[in-house]
């Protein structure tokens, strides 16, 4: 950061606008980067499929309407594995949207791709 003589911070270009890589056709309340923030926390502290699809459940009426019915989808998912899987799929793909230390990928705790130290 750059200081003016006027004492204002010039702030990253990073920091200033951001530009909208997901288009879609309504919005929400939250878009794709809290989702995938929410998903990853979760995964970090608690590494359950339970407290995985309660997050979905809180938040399918507050994201865009393209995305409702896949977040109901995973908030019903039976299956475990399903729910871990999809959850490492929006936060991945995020990642490698938003250009997030490329190469690298979200693992779960404990998975054997790798341990929580080596987890992205």
């Amino acid at each position: 950061m750059q200081k003016t003589a006027s004492g204002v911070v010039t702030l990253p270009s990073w920091m200033k606008s951001v530009k909208k890589l997901y288009n879609t056709r309504s919005g929400g309340q939250y878009q794709p980067d809290d989702v995938a923030l929410a998903f990853a926390l979760s995964l970090r502290f608690h590494d359950s499929a339970d407290e995985l699809r309660a997050p979905a459940y809180r938040l399918v009426d507050k994201v865009c309407l393209e995305h409702q019915p896949n977040m109901r989808r995973l908030a019903r998912e039976p299956d475990d594995a399903e729910v871990f899987d999809a959850a490492l799929r929006i936060i991945n793909r995020l990642c490698d949207l938003m250009e997030y230390g490329p190469g690298t990928t979200f693992v779960r705790n404990g998975d054997q791709h790798g341990t929580d130290s080596a987890a992205a």
